[in-house]
Parts: C-alpha cells; sequence; structure tokens
C-alpha cells in the first residue's frame, strides 16, 4: 500500500493528513504466521470474512477465511521468502450478511523487509466506492456499445428510407414536369396563335393563357424546389457553370414574371449594363432570381416598385441587387430568414403562397458559386437582397 508523499505546507498537509486518517478508517488487518495462518487482527477484520468473533479466526489458514488466496498461496510463499518484495489483489467482490455489495483490495507485505519470514502483515482496503464507479463504468460502457448498435441500425435504415425518397421524389418529379411541360408549351402556342390570327385578341382570354403558362412555371419551379432540397440534403448539389451573360438570364426572369407584375401593378425598374458574362450556371442563376424577384413581388403591395441593379465591381465580381418597397423585416426575422421552411408570421397569416424552401435554396446556390448573400430590410421600408458572385479569369 503507497501512501502520497508529504508536503510541508500547513494547508496541504493537514489535508494529506485528513486523507490518510480516511483511508486508513476504512482498513482492517490480519497478521499472518509462515504457515499462514492468522495470528491476531484488528476489530474491525471479522466484518471482512462475516465472522461474528475472534475466536472463529485466529489459528485458521488465511485461504479458509478468505477463498481469494486459495490460489494464492505460492505468491504468498514467495513474499516470505524475499522473493517478492508485496503481493495485492485489487478490489475484489464480496457479499455481506445483509445481502450488501462491498469490494476490498488486499495487500500482502512482510512484517519485517529485513527478516519476511517470520510473517506476513495483511491490510484490507475497503474500496466500495471505487468498485462501485468502476462497475458503472462498465454498465455504461456497455449500454454505450449497445446504444451505438442500435443507433447505427437506425442511421443504416434512416439511410434506406433516404434512399427510397429520393427515387420516389426522383420519379414523381419526371410524372409531374411531363405534363406541366405540355401544359405551358400548349398554352404559349394558343396565345401565340391568338395574337397573330387575331387583330384585336380577347384580353381575357389572354390573360388566362399567361396566367397558365406562369402558373406551369411556377409548380416546375416547386419540383426543382423540392428535388434541389434532397440533393442538399444528401450533400450532392451540383452546379454546371459555364460563360454567359447574366443580363440575359436576369431579362428572362423579368419576361417569367410579368403576369404577375402587371397583376400587382408593380413598377418594375432595371438597372442594367448591355452585357456581363461570368462563370455561373445560367439555371442556377435564373433559379435564384426567379426565387428573389418571385418574393418581391408576393411582398411588395400593389403600386409599388421593384428595383433589379446588376453591376460589375472591379474585375472580379458580379454583383446582383433586388431591392422592393414591400413589408420589410425586422432584426430577428432576418436573423432566420435563410433557415428551412422558415416564413415569417405575417406570410403565414396571409394568403401569400409559399413552402419555406425557396431562400434556403438560394443561399446554397449562391455559396456552390462561391458567392454570397446579404439583405438588408426595415419594417415597412422594403427589403434589399445583394449577391457577389466572383469572376474568374478567362
Amino acid at each position: 500500500m503507497s501512501l502520497p508523499p508529504i508536503n510541508v505546507d500547513p494547508i496541504v498537509l493537514a489535508a494529506q493528513v485528513a486523507r490518510v486518517m480516511s483511508r486508513l478508517h476504512r482498513m482492517a488487518y490480519a497478521q499472518l504466521a509462515p504457515d499462514l495462518t492468522v495470528v491476531q487482527v484488528s476489530p474491525n477484520f471479522s466484518a471482512v470474512i462475516n465472522s461474528p468473533t475472534h475466536a472463529e479466526i485466529v489459528g485458521q489458514p488465511i485461504k479458509n477465511l478468505l477463498w481469494e488466496f486459495v490460489g494464492a498461496t505460492d505468491t504468498l510463499v514467495s513474499v516470505l521468502r524475499g522473493e517478492l518484495p508485496s503481493f495485492k489483489l485489487e478490489h475484489v467482490n464480496r457479499e455481506q450478511a445483509d445481502g450488501s455489495i462491498v469490494y476490498y483490495t488486499f495487500h500482502i507485505s512482510p512484517l519485517d523487509e529485513e527478516r519476511p519470514e517470520i510473517g506476513l502483515l495483511l491490510v484490507v482496503e475497503d474500496t466500495t466506492e471505487y468498485g462501485r464507479l468502476q462497475q458503472k463504468l462498465v454498465q455504461d460502457r456497455n449500454n454505450l456499445r449497445l446504444a451505438q448498435r442500435q443507433l447505427a441500425r437506425v442511421n443504416e435504415e434512416l439511410h434506406q428510407l433516404n434512399r427510397l425518397k429520393s427515387l420516389f421524389l426522383s420519379m414523381a418529379a419526371h410524372d409531374m414536369r411531363t405534363p406541366l411541360t405540355a401544359i405551358d408549351g400548349m398554352a404559349s402556342l394558343l396565345l401565340e396563335i391568338i395574337e397573330d390570327e387575331q387583330d384585336n385578341p380577347d384580353p381575357l382570354q389572354t390573360e388566362y393563357l399567361r396566367l397558365i403558362s406562369a402558373q406551369a412555371h411556377r409548380l416546375n419551379h416547386l419540383i426543382t424546389d423540392i428535388l434541389d432540397l434532397d440533393h442538399i440534403e444528401q450533400g450532392k448539389l451540383e452546379i454546371n457553370p459555364r460563360w454567359c451573360d447574366l443580363v440575359t438570364v436576369v431579362r428572362e426572369v423579368v419576361q417569367a414574371m410579368h403576369v404577375l407584375l402587371q397583376k400587382q401593378q408593380l413598377k418594375l425598374e432595371l438597372l442594367l449594363p448591355e452585357r456581363l458574362e461570368a462563370w455561373v450556371d445560367p439555371k442556377r442563376i435564373w433559379q435564384i432570381m426567379y426565387n428573389l424577384l418571385g418574393n418581391a413581388v408576393k411582398y411588395t403591395p400593389k403600386g409599388g416598385t421593384v428595383r433589379i441593379h446588376l453591376e460589375k465591381q472591379g474585375e472580379e465580381t458580379a454583383v446582383i441587387q433586388v431591392q422592393d418597397t414591400g413589408k420589410g423585416m425586422n432584426e430577428a426575422q432576418l436573423a432566420r430568414l435563410f433557415t428551412l421552411y422558415y416564413r415569417t408570421e405575417e406570410a403565414k397569416g396571409s394568403n401569400t403562397s409559399g413552402t419555406g424552401l425557396g431562400l434556403f435554396i438560394v443561399k446554397h446556390l449562391i455559396e456552390a458559386h462561391n458567392g454570397q448573400i446579404k439583405v438588408k430590410s426595415q419594417p415597412n421600408k422594403g427589403s434589399t437582397f445583394t449577391i457577389s458572385i466572383p469572376i474568374p479569369p478567362k
């Protein structure tokens, strides 16, 4: 049994003495003769072996009192012969008379280190607290391993469900896009026929056909959002960049939103250069702009203004701004704006459609271009979304 080194500092020394006394209080001892029988014991030794009287202990072979030493005779003899300096059995659990389990550590050493053959000293230390902690640690480790195995099974099931979900979305998107493409194509064709063959086209027919085309675009866009969300969750969002003119993309988006802009009676201001080439995925930029312009149209009251400003900053950055005079947002709303499924309380309470996917996907698409998006907004003063996309040298 080893004790801590002595520290001469009075406070530290007092603490060490207290720890040693507490440790000694939990100890019992027995003196063993060279034949390994008990010569004498401390009063509390009887509690160790559940023996009520001193007489039943003295003279007994130690292996008869403590079964842990049945197979340790040769080791004890080696200590008597001086071949081993000491011997220790750690954290042995024993059942007490009341059925409780206690833990002991048995320390065996010579009575006299100079003459080990005269007998041995057995010191029994109560390590129940440590033993129970060790037992709990083992139990916790086993529980952790079990939980890890269960978690692995659940993860595998989730991965399988995710694969099935992705397969379903892919099949459903294909099945939905086919009729939507037909609807959009037929509406556009009818609109061209009416405008070409009639000197005075029926404005109601024209409006309906444009509305059909716009709604087909909107549903097609929603399908794209759902598929993109699935790709984002799987870490498989892809872009196919090439050199293209951002001005052309912006004008195409404006044309797609023409009906809704007119319906809301909004003033659209375009501040665009003649041409601005960038290394981007034009389909993804169209998707980004459709989302941002769509939000500006949805949340700007009739008679308001929507402004799109496109410029090149230096030689390395394309900057697109979408500004509106709509409801605006407070700081709390701005903090959550790009999180998945987030919609403001005002949007939920109104008849404004939305899924909460758009801006979440927009942010990921911009980051896929190594760009960034920022927003400034105040309640009742509108919002400004600013996109910055790096332009690599050709």
